[in-house]
């Protein structure tokens, strides 16, 4: 077995060593208009080490699971962290957590490795049917499945044994409308972390018609004006704005390199109707896990409580630096990558309002709806993409104008919020820090003012 294999390896071994087994498996397919461009199925799985000697860490990776190579990893390993001394600015050391001997599955009521393929294949090409069939403007469209199935195995010299399977399932769908000199596009995404079960409570031919009726829509229609506006953001945008401008800058690592919370722990640094948290418990995040990838536990973690700055989020070897608790966030992105700090789900908490409470609050401004891509940075300056900005004049929706660029300062835009919605949604995603790595983002809507610019 390789938990013995692993468990064998450590035994012989000096120091702090801990090992990881990380096997996934993948399935995706994407038709793109009416054609499948793409079908994959597959598999790859390997072993990693970490050993820490004298202050200093040594990795190592292989694909080929068997003793000799495992042993041959393992002195890697340990020449590397030799080698690595002398430039190390930090001697590493780790808090403490009591090692676990535990077992997390994923909770899956449609198991994905039990499913009929086809079925699935057909559930795109029906989507990518449904939206081309919605609308003569609809010129282009792409729809893509993808189910992600994630065995875990962590062991280590201090004696934790953790097990886990992660499964996630997705969906994305993208439509493009051209209507005289004019094009738009939208995109709607589905999915949670769980079983296929996950496509019946969203289903993909929702999101399908969700894009084209709004691509569709938009293809029409004069691009918003750029200004200093109040605006009331959806919980969509909410949650990009919590993850890339928010929550890199509570990221520990992050922290030694100066970012804008790095002296902000106990001050105010938004509105008393804004808490950011970022948990590793929330059930379908699609960054949830029991234990991170050095073994510890996961949980919720107040980054900003009532406004205030809470928390950073911690390795062990941060936390013990900054002398707290760790806080579960060291994650990889698979066996050849070692844990860095990495959020889970992280969101803003949803408040009292409902969506057209926020609205009558405002008088001269817009509703911003699907969020886009972006960038921010460690000090919480980011511009990102919306999809839809609907006019709002004396508190009543008006008339739907193309997305607009938002920009600013998060911490600005978050001192501004003066409501948040009891609406709430969790969003798929992937962050790309160092390595990839799945994550949630969510937040219930919010009332504030930020700089609008348009886009084409």
């Amino acid at each position: 077995m390789i938990k013995d294999l692993l468990e064998r390896s450590i035994r012989n071994s000096r120091g702090y060593v801990e090992m990881r087994y990380h096997k996934r498996d993948t399935f995706s397919v994407s038709v793109k208009d009416g054609e499948i461009d793409a079908l994959n199925s597959g598999s790859v799985a390997g072993v990693c080490s970490r050993v820490l000697l004298e202050g200093s860490f040594g990795f190592s990776s292989t694909t080929v699971v068997e003793k000799e190579n495992v042993d041959r990893m393992l002195k890697d390993a340990y020449s590397l962290a030799r080698a690595s001394r002398a430039k190390k600015k930090r001697r590493v050391r780790l808090a403490n957590v009591e090692p676990a001997r535990d077992e997390f599955e994923t909770l899956v009521k449609v198991d994905p490795r039990k499913a009929d393929r086809l079925e699935l294949v057909r559930m795109v090409i029906d989507t990518n049917r449904e939206i081309r069939a919605s609308s003569k403007s609809i010129v282009s469209d792409t729809v893509r499945l993808g189910v992600v199935d994630d065995e875990l195995l962590f062991v280590s010299s201090e004696g934790a044994e953790i097990g886990q399977r992660i499964v996630r399932c997705l969906g994305v769908v993208t439509a493009i409308a051209r209507e005289g000199g004019n094009i738009a596009s939208a995109v709607d995404y589905v999915g949670e972390e769980g079983g296929l079960e996950a496509f019946k409570k969203t289903p993909l031919i929702e999101a399908g018609k969700t894009a084209a009726e709004r691509a569709a829509k938009l293809v029409k229609v004069e691009t918003a004006p750029g200004g200093t506006y109040s605006v009331v953001l959806e919980d969509k945008i909410v949650g990009l704005l919590a993850h890339e401008a928010v929550g890199h800058c509570s990221e520990a690592d992050s922290v030694y390199g100066g970012s804008f919370l790095a002296d902000k722990i106990g001050k105010r640094v938004a509105s008393e109707k804004v808490t950011l948290v970022d948990d590793g418990r929330f059930p379908g995040g699609f960054g949830t896990m029991k234990y991170d990838d050095e073994g510890t536990p996961t949980g919720k973690t107040a980054v900003i409580e009532k406004g205030v700055a809470r928390s950073f989020l911690h390795s062990r070897e941060t936390a013990e630096h900054f002398k707290v608790v760790p806080t579960g966030n060291a994650r990889a992105w698979d066996f050849e990558f070692d844990p860095i700090i990495r959020m889970r789900n992280t969101y803003i908490e949803p408040g009292r309002y409902t969506l057209e409470e926020l609205v009558e609050g405002v008088k001269e401004g817009f509703l911003l709806k699907g969020g886009l891509a972006g960038q921010a940075d460690f000090n919480g300056e980011f511009m990102f993409g919306t999809q839809e900005a609907v006019r709002i004049r004396n508190g009543r929706l008006g008339e739907s104008l193309r997305g607009v660029t938002i920009s600013g300062n998060a911490f600005e835009v978050l001192k501004n919020t003066d409501a948040v919605g009891r609406d709430f949604a969790m969003q798929i995603g992937m962050c790309g820090k160092e390595q990839q790595n799945y994550v949630g983002m969510g937040g219930g809507s919010l009332r504030t003012k930020l700089l609008l610019g348009g886009m084409r």
